[in-house]
């Protein structure tokens, strides 16, 4: 692979690959690459392993991207998600970068808490989709508790609003993913004021919080999934507000879209 010579040498520590999916990118097939390590500490995280950095394998770019290219004849492009990955801001561009190089599509999932990094991937037209994850209303109190980080609030949420200003002014598509969870974030209201605050993306995904997933706090594993019919009622809400493309995500029926 020449695109690979003379590679800096940085490494990056990530929690897995998935080599096809179908279901990270609408309608592209991609491979995903997973960063270990978040700043979030969400209790009913989907992902709870790779809340901690030190999980997972420390590889350099260049042996990242070997395996990545194994899928090279199949997949459109690659989903790098986490954990964050903007906190490994220089591997990350540099591996956006390469594989860019190589011809591939690249997308990004954040919680948006980081928007100097997604402000340098954008200049440098490193990036053709990022979704963003609005976990709750972008009121302090709310965020701070919602993303287990209390006392910090404001500045977690003025990094997401500065996050989703970049985004939308970028050009490249933006979805916006907001996931509901029984007696936390499952609230009509909080639906309403995160649509006001995303008009513009490319989509909005509401997604069912799942029990028997991977959860940094196993007591919630207690907790029911919420119903198809009740994403349907907060993807409507999401419709009144004005957003055009809403889906919701369930394990049941996967990725739906929803009409007004």
């Amino acid at each position: 692979m020449p695109y690979l010579d003379g590679l800096k040498k940085i490494n990056i520590r990530i929690g897995g690959i998935v080599d096809l999916s179908t279901i990270d990118w609408p309608s592209r097939l991609c491979s995903v690459v997973f960063f270990s390590g978040c700043n979030f500490r969400c209790p009913y995280c989907q992902n709870g392993k790779l809340v901690d950095p030190r999980y997972g394998k420390c590889l350099e770019v260049e042996e990242v991207l070997r395996l990545i290219m194994r899928s090279r004849p199949l997949i459109e492009g690659v989903v790098i998600s986490g954990g964050e990955c903007a906190l490994q801001p220089e591997g990350l561009a540099l591996l956006c970068q390469e594989l860019k190089r190589a011809g591939l599509i690249v997308g990004v999932d954040t919680n948006g808490s980081m928007p100097h990094v997604l402000d340098g991937l954008l200049r440098e037209k490193l990036v053709d989709r990022v979704a963003i994850d609005v976990k709750a209303p972008l009121e302090p109190k709310i965020y701070e508790e919602v993303v287990g980080l209390p006392g910090r609030g404001g500045d977690v949420v003025r990094s997401v609003e500065r996050s989703l200003y970049l985004l939308l002014k970028s050009g490249i598509e933006v979805e916006a993913r907001f996931l509901a969870v029984p007696n936390i974030t499952n609230n009509v209201n909080y639906v309403r004021e995160v649509a006001k605050k995303i008009r513009g993306v490319t989509r909005f995904v509401i997604q069912q919080f799942r029990p028997e997933a991977d959860l940094l706090d196993p007591s919630l594993k207690g907790l029911k999934p919420p119903t198809r019919q009740e994403l349907l009622a907060l993807a409507r809400v999401a419709l009144e507000e004005g957003l055009s493309d809403v889906r919701i995500r369930t394990k049941e029926h996967g990725l739906e879209r929803v009409e007004g």
